[in-house]
């Protein structure tokens, strides 16, 4: 099968996130540190040549590809290399996993922040590298104090330390993007625990107020600790600062609070003033709407 020829009639899904690389591949994988005893899951398989300079360093590649249209020409491109096992399928969707694996991808731009939220959540996740359009990119990697700083640069941080290795100009991709991408090294520096199950949406409560002080957004039940200066911004708190006050909010019996809509949200921040502690909840409920 002609690549080339197929690819001039292959009609890119924009749902999908599809843009391939088609710069210099060895200057892609110059930048990691990938050996042959490596296991590496990739997403996003594409064309399936990046994957191929993978296999050639590494143990084995585990690749996912969720657009079966490119089948024929995935399986033809990999005849001869027999540590590169294929799945067709989500991998939003896959449930099991290596005890221990390296991860690479030129991440979908549809599905970028889920995949690593998802990878958040794998333990036997070690490291690895991915390539993400820049804007997001730089999102993730921000620190306190930048414009950039959000929920989802504190929820990754907290699991994930991150390094900008280079920056790939959209010409490398094909469809070209509207954005240049950044390739980043991620490896990860706190486990999963069930705990952070209400993480994510603890954080997005916070900043839907970002430009507001602590004491103002944040209830009475995440107000005890002394270490943490409730007068500051969300912005301005550094990631394990946002883990305290997390802990704090799981360690609460009125974790209620966070998870009603924003309006009763700042309704109960009066619960502090009336200082219900240990009444039935809808009880309370009622007593700071009426008032």
């Amino acid at each position: 099968m002609n690549k080339k020829e197929f690819l001039k009639k292959f009609r890119f899904k924009k749902s999908l996130g599809q843009n391939f690389f088609i710069g210099n591949r060895d200057d892609l994988i110059n930048l990691t540190d990938f050996s042959e005893d490596d296991i590496v899951l990739e997403v996003g398989t594409g064309t399936g040549d990046v994957t191929k300079e993978l296999a050639k360093r590494v143990y084995k590649v585990i690749t996912y590809e969720i657009d079966e249209r490119l089948k024929d020409l995935i399986k033809e491109n990999f005849i001869f290399y027999k540590n590169i096992e294929v799945k067709f399928m989500d991998f939003l969707k896959e449930e099991e996993f290596p005890e221990k694996f390296r991860f690479f991808s030129n991440l979908p731009y549809s599905t970028s922040t889920e995949i690593l939220k998802k990878c958040s959540k794998i333990n036997s996740m070690i490291d690895g590298y991915f390539m993400i359009q820049k804007e997001l990119g730089e999102r993730i990697v921000s620190k306190e104090n930048s414009k950039n700083y959000g929920a989802i640069s504190i929820f990754l941080q907290t699991f994930f330390e991150f390094k900008t290795l280079k920056v790939f100009s959209k010409n490398n991709f094909y469809p070209r993007p509207d954005v240049d991408s950044i390739f980043i090294y991620v490896k990860r520096i706190r486990p999963w625990e069930e705990k952070f199950e209400s993480y994510e949406k603890f954080l997005k409560e916070i900043f839907s107020k970002r430009r507001k002080k602590l004491k103002k957004t944040i209830l009475y039940l995440v107000q005890k600790s002394n270490k943490i200066d409730l007068s500051l911004r969300p912005e301005n708190l550094k990631v394990s600062e946002f883990i305290e006050l997390y802990e704090n909010f799981c360690r609460s019996e009125n974790k209620f609070n966070s998870w009603c809509n924003r309006k009763t949200f700042r309704r109960l921040s009066l619960y502090k003033k009336f200082g219900f502690k240990n009444s039935n909840f809808w009880w309370n409920l009622f007593w700071i709407w009426w008032r």
